[in-house]
């Protein structure tokens, strides 16, 4: 894996450290067999304008209501319904990929039975977590974040680890992924979310071990709704900079890397991208010079930004020249992404995850970024729920597993 490294001079003077104001801010918010998936993407085709009018232009009432169509809380569930779509939950060798194990939901007192991905001494499961430190990108430490990070077993118990435990374990170079979760995610519900998404992919891929890191980060409801989106906006900056940091280190130990976002969660992944390759965010860049040709694949769900952020000149415009490939799923139906533009009062900007692909930005070799895309409407339809996407017919669990295992698939 080859990097390419610019100079650049770091930021001479950052913002003051001081109480944010928040209303009313303008915030921009592998060799082998193939993997036995049926999951084929839709051709990167780009998408003609779409009407902007909204019937409820200003009404930020409705905006709330429509906010209010996902539960904010998700009980840790192991899917125990038919492999969807006529799948093979083998590996190439045959082998079952999936076995029975029981344990003890930490999280919500259950005795949990079902078929997951055995971890064992495979894969390791991480959480990473920003909540306690600042959101705001002016006094965000940059040079060395104080993350809280714990080491998981597969019924999501924690231990507690250190930075310098997980950065050790990076020079063994196999695959991480990091997963960011969405807006309204309480802390204590990140890691039976971060578990159910992370055993969606499971049945899917292949027994090649990896990490998985669950990115925890300052989500939980604050406010009336219409100004806690706002707010969460906002903070995606120094979430996408603690990000950032992480992945130069994964970059510099040269550790394979795929990223996965929802709403938010997507936001954060492609200012992390955008960041790592010199860009700013929220008036900050990341210490250090800039990395850019780091080739990381990354999956996005419903993603919170707008549309053209990855253009030429966009606000995340630097983030093509670290991607590889990206898998996109969208919802054309999807209410609150309907109304992203109510987030910064930009009337007629529209969100990815509701337009599809537009256009993006050339790669670091000016090639065409590859993007696979499907519209998940049929099957989510109005709601703005991030499980939802993981059913059949959408499976993106078999796209993220393809995504992860890129590599696998392609030679």
């Amino acid at each position: 894996m080859i990097f390419h490294f610019r100079k650049s001079a770091r930021a001479a003077v950052f913002a003051a450290c001081s109480t944010l104001s928040l209303l009313g801010s303008g915030l921009s918010l592998h060799g082998g067999n193939p993997l036995p998936v049926d999951w084929q993407p839709e051709p990167y085709l780009a998408k003609p304008a779409m009407e902007s009018n909204d019937p409820i232009a200003g009404d930020r009432a409705l905006l709330d209501a429509a906010l209010q169509t996902e539960p904010p809380k998700y009980p840790l569930i192991l899917d125990q319904s038919a492999t969807p779509g006529g799948i093979n939950s083998t590996v190439p060798n045959g082998d079952p990929l999936n076995h029975d194990v029981v344990c003890e939901d930490v999280l919500g007192g259950n005795v949990l039975h079902g078929n997951v991905l055995s971890v064992g001494d495979a894969d390791r499961l991480w959480l990473f977590s920003t909540r306690r430190i600042t959101s705001s990108s002016g006094c965000a430490d940059l040079d060395m974040p104080r993350f809280d990070i714990d080491q998981l077993n597969s019924c999501g118990q924690r231990s507690s680890s250190s930075i310098e435990d997980y950065l050790a374990s990076r020079s063994e170079g196999r695959r991480t992924v990091v997963y960011v979760h969405g807006n309204r995610m309480d802390a204590g519900d990140v890691v039976g979310r971060g578990l159910t998404v992370y055993r969606s992919i499971a049945k899917f891929r292949s027994r090649e071990p990896l990490d998985w890191v669950i990115f925890s980060w300052p989500s939980e409801q604050q406010g009336i709704l219409a100004h806690d989106v706002r707010l969460k906006a906002q903070r995606t900056d120094a979430q996408g900079l603690y990000l950032a940091w992480l992945l130069r280190h994964h970059a510099e130990s040269a550790t394979p890397t795929s990223l996965i976002g929802y709403s938010f969660g997507a936001r954060v992944v492609t200012g992390s991208l955008h960041a790592l390759a010199g860009g700013s965010l929220g008036g900050r860049v990341l210490s250090g010079p800039p990395i850019v040709g780091m080739n990381v694949d990354a999956g996005l769900v419903a993603p919170a930004i707008a549309s053209n952020w990855m253009n030429h000149g966009g606000y995340h415009s630097e983030a093509t020249k670290n991607l590889g490939e990206l898998f996109l799923f969208y919802n054309q139906r999807d209410a609150v992404l309907k109304r992203y533009w109510l987030i910064d009062r930009v009337r007629g900007q529209l969100a990815l995850g509701y337009t599809g692909p537009r256009s993006f930005a050339p790669r670091i070799d000016g090639s065409k970024l590859p993007v696979h895309s499907r519209d998940c409407a049929p099957v989510v339809g109005l709601q703005h729920s991030e499980l939802d996407y993981y059913q059949s017919p959408c499976n993106a669990g078999a796209g993220m597993a393809r995504l992860i295992h890129s590599d696998l698939v392609t030679q």
